[in-house]
């Protein structure tokens, strides 16, 4: 069987063409986010791309998978909500299908990275599995039975939006002590902004007043490379944050793995001591002693990847 999976992005839409277990293809382009349309035909235009360079190898395209920042009615294929595209209420499934002929599944991007990482990544073989993407902010999602869980809108898994602290600072969905609010890259540079607005000196601080603008975690990375210490703290505090969360995940889902990815993981290793010590503090023994809390392994393929293996978890349209 061969299956295109798709990575719709906010600045490059990805595709890959997964045959036999292994990437046979890829091609990527920018992504015109100025309308709905011109969305529709850059995702068109991918997936012609690999369907005629598959079949310049003698590979037929059995379906396409699609990864979507946002909220999907996975049954419909409708995405319901995106925000980083102008994507509301769109029938993606039904047009693509006609249009390429193929069976079309459609689910959202942290799903299909979680279904990616318990078949072919960091977490392979767990049936029970918690994925978080760590970014400028936080999104997850959750594998049970070997299956993505969704919930009854498609809007499960949310799990940046998990309040980890009543009296934290707010979170851009409107309430206040996220976990995306409290370890996220927003949550960090917003740290340093708070240090800068009292007038803290240090030359993580002085890097930052210099270009606000262009000021990201990565930076607060670096200066904690160089040995600077409060750059060193700003990143431990997010990293026990992230561990607190995570606990509260493994004692609801009682998974066999958590696995971790995205941008901030080039920061992990100023996060890790910190976060292991808070899950140790607040996960349940039994569920604390069983799972393992793993960094993914499949990198930016793991959109595309997860989106070619939804034709094996439902309800496609031709």
């Amino acid at each position: 069987m061969a299956v295109i999976g798709i990575d719709l992005g906010g600045t490059k839409t990805a595709g890959l063409v997964l045959h036999q277990g292994g990437i046979a293809e890829r091609y990527r382009m920018e992504t015109d986010a100025s309308s709905q349309e011109s969305v529709m035909r850059g995702l068109l235009e991918v997936c012609i791309r690999l369907q005629e360079s598959a079949r310049e190898k003698g590979i037929g395209i059995d379906a396409l998978g699609l990864g979507i920042a946002g909220f999907i009615d996975f049954e419909r294929g409708v995405v319901t909500d995106a925000p980083n595209h102008p994507l509301r209420d769109a029938p993606v499934r039904d047009i693509l299908a006609e249009e390429s002929g193929l069976p079309v599944y459609v689910d959202n991007d942290a799903n299909v990275a979680a279904l990616a990482e318990a078949r072919m990544g960091a977490g392979r073989g767990s049936r029970y599995l918690v994925h978080l993407t760590l970014g400028t902010g936080i999104g997850g999602g959750i594998i049970l039975g070997g299956r993505i869980y969704r919930g009854a809108l498609g809007a499960a898994a949310e799990l940046g939006h998990m309040v980890i602290r009543e009296d934290g600072p707010p979170c851009n969905c409107g309430a206040r002590g996220c976990l995306e609010a409290m370890a996220s890259g927003v949550a960090i540079y917003r740290r340093v902004e708070e240090l800068a607005a009292v007038g803290h000196a240090s030359p993580l601080v002085e890097e930052f007043l210099a270009d606000p603008s262009a000021f990201t975690a990565a930076a607060v990375c670096r200066h904690a490379d160089a040995g600077e210490d409060l750059a060193r703290e700003i990143l431990e505090g997010a990293g026990r944050h992230l561990g607190t969360g995570i606990a509260s995940l493994v004692n609801i889902f009682n998974p066999d793995a958590v696995t971790l990815s995205g941008g901030l993981l080039g920061c992990f290793h100023h996060m890790e001591e910190a976060m292991n010590g808070s899950f140790r503090e607040t996960a349940i023994a039994i569920s604390r002693r069983h799972v393992r809390i793993l960094t993914g392994t499949l990198g930016e393929d793991g959109g595309m990847l997860g989106a070619a293996l939804l034709p094996s978890e439902g309800i496609a349209h031709v």
